[in-house]
């Protein structure tokens, strides 16, 4: 055998070798996690063999996507693909689309007797109706500023203050969208400037609320896993850092993560992904990754019969893990919303709160229990009584606003706190 042919020889030996040695380790290799944190989204699971499954050809393409995502090794070969493309600055195809969109529930007053979380109202003033913008994997909604409703958004807040005395302490967090962040600044001007227009309702505000800044804390983190691909929430993440802006304005001491047993809900896939023209945002769902709190929590629920009207109760958990087996996996956070949700901790503090909020609340209160011995959770669109009795039957000392900034356009959800004052 002359020496081409050795060589051609030992090249042929080495290719298959390899062949069966990255054979063997495809086949070692557990396939049992669920979650890629390089990429942020559920892995496929080994689907279900079945006769019909394999008749269609859904068991032989959901096979080779399970075969895909649990290839050898394959994390740290997805996180070298990404650092050679952004070193070779190799920009990859975009899908854009705009897409009309029936709105998230921001106002009106539902009755509502069990946790589930409603998204749409017969109300479209309550409504954040509009377009969507779908970018590749990902689904945001568009926020264009309304001067006279932002104004009249900074005036109930003043009014509640003024109701509720100089002795509360008054805070107001706005929470910026997805959107606002972006670095592609075609996309990102279809909407408006969400930093001028929290700066707007601030200094609108009178003397005596203090408005959080949780606008830094997520720019700063913004290339963290901080808003939802395929859902108008922030994640659990994106809240505590909106929480570390809080903690700074309400004079708390930061509680690191690392003090909260974290757990997670794979293959989440928001309301808002519904309207995706493409498979993109399905074939990737989120994780909805949740933070146990460090101390013991026991919380109330309340909320009003439908027949009735009568005031009902159940027990709730701050961290409800029924829904990490269900669609709405967001309902992790508090079980969803609710009309009064009263939570009491074992922290060290004697301190009281009330937070008004929508559902980006959800996700936030359970960094406040380390600071807080009781926790007042009020859903302006259900909770149908005085919000000043409250406070002062309880000798609750601080409320915070806790909404998002599409909030700030709507009537109805304005109307809906205003009447708990009256």
């Amino acid at each position: 055998m002359n020496k081409k042919n050795q060589l051609s020889f030992l090249n042929i030996f080495i290719f298959i070798s390899l062949i069966y040695i990255i054979a063997i380790l495809n086949m070692l290799t557990p396939k049992n996690k669920t979650v890629s944190e390089v990429e942020n989204r559920s892995l496929t699971q080994k689907p279900v063999f079945s006769v019909e499954n394999i008749l269609s050809g859904k068991y032989s393409r959901d096979f080779e996507s399970f075969f895909t995502d649990h290839f050898f090794n394959r994390e740290k070969l997805v996180k070298i693909s990404k650092e050679i493309t952004s070193l070779k600055g190799v920009k990859r195809e975009e899908e854009a689309f705009l897409v009309d969109f029936a709105g998230q529930n921001v106002g009106g007053n539902e009755d509502t007797e069990d946790n589930s979380e409603k998204t749409e109202d017969n109300n479209t003033e309550g409504n954040t109706k509009g377009n969507l913008l779908i970018l590749n994997d990902t689904v945001m909604e568009l926020y264009k500023f309304k001067e006279d409703k932002a104004k009249l958004y900074a005036d109930m807040i003043n009014t509640v203050s003024s109701s509720l005395g100089e002795e509360v302490q008054v805070y107001s967090l706005l929470a910026p969208i997805r959107i606002e962040f972006l670095n592609n600044e075609k996309y990102k001007n279809l909407s408006d400037s969400q930093h001028d227009a929290i700066e707007f309702v601030n200094n609108n505000f009178s003397k005596n609320i203090a408005a959080v800044d949780a606008y830094t804390p997520i720019k700063e983190h913004i290339d963290e896993y901080v808003y939802y691909r395929t859902d108008h929430h922030w994640t659990s993440l994106g809240a505590y850092y909106a929480y570390t802006g809080f903690a700074k304005q309400a004079g708390h001491e930061v509680v690191s993560l690392d003090s909260y047993k974290e757990g997670e809900a794979p293959g989440f896939l928001g309301h808002i992904s519904t309207v995706n023209p493409s498979e993109k945002v399905n074939n990737n769902p989120d994780n909805v990754i949740y933070y146990n709190p460090p101390v013991k929590t026991d919380m109330k629920v309340f909320y009003y019969d439908k027949e009735t009207g009568e005031k009902k109760s159940y027990n709730g958990k701050v961290i409800n893990k029924t829904y990490v087996d269900l669609d709405q996996k967001y309902g992790v956070f508090l079980g969803g919303d609710f009309p009064l949700g009263v939570i009491k901790t074992n922290a060290k503090s004697d301190r009281k709160i009330m937070v008004i909020k929508d559902s980006y609340g959800n996700a936030f209160i359970p960094f406040l229990t380390p600071h807080y011995r009781e926790i007042y959770v009020v859903d302006p669109r259900h909770y149908k009584e005085s919000i000043v009795d409250l406070v002062k039957d309880n000798n609750i000392g601080e409320v915070m606003f806790l909404n998002y900034i599409l909030t700030t356009n709507f009537d109805s959800f304005m109307n809906s706190v205003l009447n708990l004052v009256k």
